[in-house]
């Protein structure tokens, strides 16, 4: 029969396994012969029972653990339940890849009831300290099991009162969770201490799987949800029943606020009387031997993890005991620093370091302008394929793509720069002309402002490409009063031609300025809302006829591409058609998907729709880049296209297709290039490598379960 209850001291392979386990680490240091507190993990399977059996234990599995805890009561000297010298247990998740939060997560002093309290007091010689314990495990017990919140506590001393000592006050405090639970549940906490410890097992599982399945703690579990926790490890807490306790505390193996190297934390000794917690320092002074041992185990648990740990230890008189390990939680400053740092010292790989950055990580480092964060981003583009183009929409937002090393413009949009404050009066009068002439000098009068801004854009850029996207802006906006300009459909399309013309004109005067400058210039130029492949080659011959009036002997200087921009569903699937007369697509998410949106709305007027779903439909689809949705028509276009063109290039824009998952999915598809605004670069750069580092974890997977199946 396979065991459940698996004891630290006795795991072997059973608990090897177990992917992540905290018992199986602790269990190998044990045989190693480190100091490590007895304990037990109740294997997944196990916990399982709790959530399928209504919280009741199987007379098997009950046995099992009854056995254990009879065999760490041999071991620790303890009696569970004992007046005498009990034996607590701290009761957490397995998982030793969480992080702190887990904390949250976990219930210690199991054991403790009215009765165990004062013979911890007896124990411990410090009736204060058992006090703690007893109003700890109250706390976490109704915080975790009936989701008490920590703060709900209003413990006052009576005004009247002459002496109120620190005992009087945890008492009360003590009384007053009780009541607190007594209230909440409808039952008392449970003085027996087999009934808490199966409480306590049941509450640390579904709470952590609810955690790594990011489910709301207030929903009920559902069964399918319950299959796939972790197990849940419960250690013996080292009190110490003589002077062989000397203290306890916690300590990090890096400062998890700076970065900064050395070891950093706390330490309470078993003599304070007032609980009062010192620096580690205090260790260092008093007990040297001890303190050293605690570095040497810090330096070597971090060399074989390659992580910031956080330790629970406990200071016995021959050894340093190590109760719980767990990953740090650590500041982002922290984070980026010590990424590097465990390069240079060999304890982790660039592609591993690059895998624990995340998009807030990188924001903070460049708040901070960390050198440390320009190597990330170095290793970053080694690694990656997608090129990382910028949105500008202003001048001054070119300056700063190119800070973040942007490999070119992916879009920018014109509009925003003939519109601007200074420039909009210009653009009415031209469109309030009365004659074409006056129209014509309208336009000659934008040439120079438009062509300014592309000479800005290709200094910048120098040798990147630059893609500029001719106007796209609905006349008729430009005046509140609509009855100002009445323009036909017809005049409005040749007006709106007239401006291409002029910035078509633009652009490729500033390329032969900055080519005679010694620049490299590589513009490509974007035809907005392409809705019939005649337009895309009607706007190509356009292109070329201006190419070769202004550029003359230039032209073998200027390699530019003519491309469309891809904003709805029909287009999207009109893609291979398009690619004939184009050099690139780029599609942009953000339209597409209110395009999208906006045709299934059509599809459902006439039905009653609760108001509220409506709108959660709304931000569903205007704040995210649906893969199954949107992202299959995206692969779809991109592939036809490259059946027609396999040299097609291929880029997306869009406000909310940096999470990992999308550019992931980006990478998976082939797309070339992504394109984002200027303070986001830095984290396309990043994620853009995760996503060839994990298509290449899959693919060794992939080979690793192919050789296994063919042996």
């Amino acid at each position: 029969m396979t065991k459940r209850v698996i004891l630290l001291e006795e795991s072997g392979v059973d608990l090897k396994g177990l992917p992540y386990s905290m018992g199986a680490a602790l269990a190998e240091w044990m045989q190693e012969g480190w100091s490590v507190p007895a304990g037990m993990v109740v294997k997944t399977d196990g916990c399982r029972a709790y959530c399928t059996r209504l919280g009741q234990l199987s007379d098997e599995i009950m046995e099992e653990l009854v056995s254990a805890i009879r065999q760490l009561e041999q071991q620790t000297g303890t009696s569970f339940g004992g007046p005498n010298h009990p034996l607590l247990f701290d009761v957490r998740s397995d998982e030793a890849v969480s992080f702190s939060a887990l904390e949250n997560y976990a219930i210690s002093y199991v054991g403790l009831n009215d009765e165990t309290v004062e013979g911890l007091a007896h124990q411990t010689g410090n009736r204060f300290y058992a006090l703690q314990c007893y109003l700890a495990v109250l706390q976490q017990y109704g915080h975790l099991v009936h989701g008490i919140p920590y703060k709900m506590t209003f413990a006052k001393p009576a005004a009247s009162e002459p002496y109120f000592s620190g005992e009087t006050e945890l008492e009360l405090l003590i009384e007053e969770w009780k009541d607190l639970i007594q209230a909440v549940s409808g039952s008392p906490f449970p003085q027996d201490v087999f009934t808490q410890l199966q409480t306590a097992v049941r509450a640390v599982f579904c709470s952590a799987d609810k955690m790594n399945h990011g489910a709301d703690p207030l929903e009920d579990q559902t069964k399918e949800e319950a299959t796939n926790g972790s197990a849940v490890l419960i250690q013996a807490m080292v009190q110490g029943n003589d002077v062989n306790y000397k203290g306890s505390g916690k300590v990090y193996t890096r400062n998890p606020a700076t970065g900064e190297q050395g070891m950093i934390g706390d330490y309470l000794p078993s003599r304070s009387k007032s609980g009062m917690v010192h620096a580690l320092s205090y260790l260092k002074r008093n007990n040297s031997k001890r303190y050293t041992e605690l570095e040497m185990i810090s330096t070597e648990l971090e060399r074989r993890t390659g992580t910031v740990l956080e330790l629970t230890y406990v200071v016995k008189t021959d050894s340093v005991c190590i109760q719980h390990v767990q990953p740090a939680r650590l500041s982002s400053l922290a984070t980026i620093i010590n990424a590097v740092n465990f390069v240079h010292e060999g304890l982790v790989s660039k592609e591993e370091a690059l895998l624990r950055m995340r998009s807030e990580v990188i924001a903070a480092g460049m708040q901070q302008e960390l050198p440390e964060l320009k190597i990330l981003l170095e290793w970053a583009d080694d690694i990656k394929e997608l090129s990382i183009l910028s949105k500008v929409e202003h001048i001054s937002e070119i300056w700063h793509a190119r800070a973040w090393d942007a490999e070119g413009i992916g879009l920018c949009t014109t509009e925003t720069m003939l519109l601007s404050p200074s420039r909009k009066p210009y653009m009415q009068k031209m469109l309030l002309a009365e004659t074409e002439a006056d129209r014509r000098r309208g336009l000659e009068r934008l040439l120079p402002m438009q062509q300014s801004d592309m000479e800005c854009l290709f200094e910048a850029m120098d040798g990147r490409p630059v893609n500029i996207q001719l106007f796209d802006f609905p006349l008729q906006e430009l005046f509140q009063d609509e009855n100002v300009l009445e323009l036909q459909s017809n005049d409005s399309a040749l007006v709106l031609s007239q401006i291409h013309e002029m910035q078509l004109e633009a652009i490729f005067r500033a390329a032969v300025k900055s080519i005679r400058k010694g620049l490299w210039v590589r513009p490509e130029i974007m035809i907005p809302h392409v809705e019939h492949v005649q337009e895309i080659q009607k706007m190509r011959a356009l292109v070329d006829h201006v190419a070769d009036q202004v550029l003359g002997e230039e032209r073998r200087h200027c390699v530019y591409k003519v491309g469309a921009a891809v904003t709805s569903a029909k287009v999207a699937w009109t893609a291979a058609h398009i690619a004939r007369y184009a050099d690139f697509i780029s599609f942009d998410a953000d339209t597409l998907t209110q395009s999208i949106y906006g045709n299934t709305r059509e599809k459902t007027a006439g039905r009653e729709l609760v108001e509220g779903v409506t709108a959660q439909m709304e931000c569903n689809s205007f704040h995210t880049f649906s893969i199954e949705g949107l992202g299959s028509l995206v692969e779809m276009a991109a592939a036809q296209g490259r059946i027609r063109k396999p040299h097609l290039k291929t880029s997306i824009t869009g406000e909310h297709i940096l999470d990992a998952a999308c550019i992931y999915f980006i990478h998976d598809i082939k797309l070339v290039a992504v394109c984002c605004k200027p303070e986001q670069i830095p984290w396309a750069r990043v994620v853009a490598a995760q996503a060839v580092i994990r298509a290449s974890h899959n693919n060794q997977s992939m080979k690793n379960e192919d050789i296994s199946t063919i042996a």
